[in-house]
């Protein structure tokens, strides 16, 4: 099997203390990987240890410098148009990376469709302990954090790079792995293996930062519209082939930022734990109703939902199967309308 080629990618801005720990753990985790480091505009001492550091590696790392801090995201996407390798990985300068994190993000570049590739990050995407439990080791999913984050060269040829109208976060993440999505490209989460990472330090005044963040909500939902949470339940009755046909339909419209919550009686959820259901997408959540009282399970696992989420949209199953105690449950036809891709304009690119 042929090995990726891979460029990782390091935006720098000061705390020479975690850059330089964070270019360590690169080193100690690959030998064959060529580092890009771009200096945004750091302070002297930082600049010095970055210099000392890049001395004595040769062709194998790619030394950028900046005037002024430009911001993380423009600053990656510098990198990325200078890498020509069939992966790169984008590090926080604070975060460090572990040898079997590389090798098993390597591993996974070689799964059909894979274009963005990110381990487990507890601090900017905590998975639930069930979650963590179920022993997924690829689980596709919607939440991505440039902590660590691989990008398949031939998708970026496609998508292109970093919307920097965004807010250089959450929004502008969601928004490149919708186009991901868009063109074919799957997003998948390494749970087995994690990044550490420290908290990103938010700058600019809290005014600045909320009129940000409502100009990237609004951005984003114009193109992609509104992720909603949605709760379906499946009868007894219901056979194998309809809870296959129900699974894909969550499926697809897990692959468009919505979170689905499915209620399954003992003998479909055993089935579809068989069928691999725990581990399709981390935006698609199986809950076991009880099998000597699964109505009041139901009901219990519903104001658990509700509670966390009182905008919970509740969802009647394929063929309109009735949801039990919510008389007012919207049609079938809602998941299938999530799940079927907005209409934008998915030819936008960013070079």
């Amino acid at each position: 099997m042929t090995v990726p080629t891979l460029d990782i990618i390091v935006p720098v801005w000061n705390n020479p203390t975690a850059a330089r720990a964070c270019l360590a753990s690169i080193l100690d985790s690959t030998d064959t990987a060529r580092l890009i480091i771009i200096n945004n505009g750091c302070d002297r001492t930082t600049e010095r240890m970055l210099e000392e550091f890049c001395d004595h590696l040769g062709d194998r790392v790619l030394y950028m410098t900046m005037e002024r801090n430009i911001g993380f995201v423009p600053a990656a996407n510098r990198a990325l148009r200078r890498s020509d390798a069939d992966w790169a990985l984008i590090i926080r300068s604070s975060a460090t990376l572990s040898a079997a994190c590389l090798k098993q993000i390597l591993a996974t570049t070689t799964k059909d469709g894979a274009g963005i590739i990110t381990p487990h990050c507890p601090v900017d995407a905590p998975l639930p302990p069930q979650r963590l439990k179920i022993g997924c080791t690829g689980i596709e999913t919607c939440d991505i954090s440039f902590s660590a984050l691989a990008l398949a060269r031939k998708m970026r040829d496609r998508i292109g790079l970093f919307d920097e109208e965004l807010d250089g976060g959450p929004w502008c993440l969601r928004d490149y792995r919708h186009r991901a999505d868009a063109h074919g490209f799957k997003t998948c989460l390494l749970p087995t293996v994690t990044v550490t990472n420290e908290p990103v330090t938010l700058f600019g005044s809290l005014e600045r930062r909320r009129k940000q963040e409502e100009s990237a909500t609004a951005i984003f939902r114009q193109r992609w519209g509104i992720q909603q949470q949605v709760a379906v339940y499946l009868p007894k009755e219901t056979d194998e082939q309809k809870l296959t046909e129900t699974l894909e339909t969550l499926l697809a419209a897990a692959r468009q930022g919505h979170r689905l919550e499915l209620f399954l009686h003992r003998r479909h959820y055993t089935f579809a734990l068989q069928q691999g259901a725990a581990c399709l997408h981390s935006g698609l959540t199986l809950h076991k109703l009880s099998p000597l009282s699964p109505l009041k399970s139901l009901a219990r696992g519903m104001e658990r939902l509700k509670a966390d989420n009182p905008q919970l949209t509740i969802v009647c199953g394929l063929d309109d199967i009735p949801f039990p105690g919510y008389d007012t449950a919207q049609p079938s036809a809602t998941l299938t309308h999530l799940a079927t891709p907005k209409e934008a304009d998915h030819a936008a690119v960013y070079r």
